[in-house]
């Protein structure tokens, strides 16, 4: 697959929303995360904190977008990826530090194997400790209700430090594609407003016959939704995205089923938080993340629907 003539190896592109507080440690660790490759920064504010300024002030080189307003994680990331001039397009999220060659390593890593399309590394909390959401596979009714049950046998191979590990799909928020890839695919479906979009995307590659791999050893830390994992509201944003996945992707009944079998993981977990929240903070917080969309199914059931996402 070819793409537009390469101008820098790596477009950086990063879809802020309200992350000002963020970004600054995003941006400054760019450097020594991609030393042996030539890249830009490009950067679009979904949000109105005054992020484009700051932007602006300390980053003169980055290439700054015209907002078009909070459009959605997928819409921002193909509106970034119009007119970049890399050969290669990494996904960056806001709240993220990244250590020194993590982008080297997933460049090095990808130009080794030209079947493989999509690279992720490993991401880490604010503690060192390694995230799932680096590895992610796709859902299915039996995983579901695994998932359910408590019970989890698919645990993905450790691999090594070095050595690419073949998975479903990586995180969006660190995702390197090829540019030919992503301009073959036309970028990221539109309907998933925020979350599921990786999945989407990487289920096409796999169906393009594309491989898709996670590089242990390109480390970065991610404080998972700007530092609130138990928001709601993120909550709520994932559970629709997940909707929509199923939607497009399954049979009606099978969709359904999933979206039952979620529905129950979510009441489960809200009444055993509910059980033992006074003595767990993190419980507590988990009753938080799941009362409303375990109690409001309807909120999430459908999906994105066309312009939906912001509301």
């Amino acid at each position: 697959m070819s793409g537009k003539p390469a101008q820098c190896d790596v477009s950086i592109l990063t879809v802020g929303f309200n992350s000002r507080a963020f970004l600054a440690d995003a941006f400054s660790s760019i450097a020594a995360a991609s030393q042996r490759h030539s890249f830009e920064i490009r950067f679009v504010d979904n949000g109105q904190d005054g992020s484009e300024a700051l932007v602006r002030d300390l980053f003169p080189a980055a290439s700054i977008m015209p907002s078009r307003g909070n459009i959605g994680f997928a819409a921002a990331n193909n509106y970034l990826a119009r007119e970049a001039a890399g050969e290669w397009l990494l996904l960056l999220n806001p709240d993220t530090r990244l250590f020194p060659h993590a982008v080297d390593i997933l460049l090095e890593a990808a130009t080794a194997s030209s079947s493989i399309w999509v690279l992720g590394g490993q991401a880490e909390d604010g503690h060192g400790v390694a995230l799932e959401s680096s590895r992610l596979t796709f859902p299915t009714i039996p995983a579901l209700l695994r998932d359910l049950l408590g019970k989890h046998p698919h645990k993905l191979p450790a691999g090594s430090d070095i050595a690419p590990i073949m998975v479903d799909a990586v995180s969006g928020g660190f995702m390197l594609v090829r540019r030919g890839v992503w301009d073959a695919l036309g970028g990221m479906d539109e309907r998933f407003f925020l979350y599921a979009e990786e999945l989407d995307f990487c289920r096409r590659v796999h169906a393009c016959g594309g491989l898709v791999a996670m590089v242990p050893r390109s480390r970065m830390v991610h404080l998972v939704g700007s530092g609130d994992a138990f928001s709601p509201m993120r909550r709520l944003m994932l559970m629709r995205g997940m909707a929509t996945y199923y939607r497009k992707h399954f049979g009606t009944t099978a969709a359904v089923c999933c979206l039952w079998l979620h529905w129950l993981g979510c009441l489960v977990r809200l009444i055993a938080s509910q059980v033992v929240g006074c003595v767990s903070r993190q419980r507590r917080e988990t009753f938080r993340s799941y009362r409303s969309v375990a109690l409001q199914p309807w909120a999430w059931w459908q999906g994105y629907a066309d312009g939906d996402g912001a509301s």
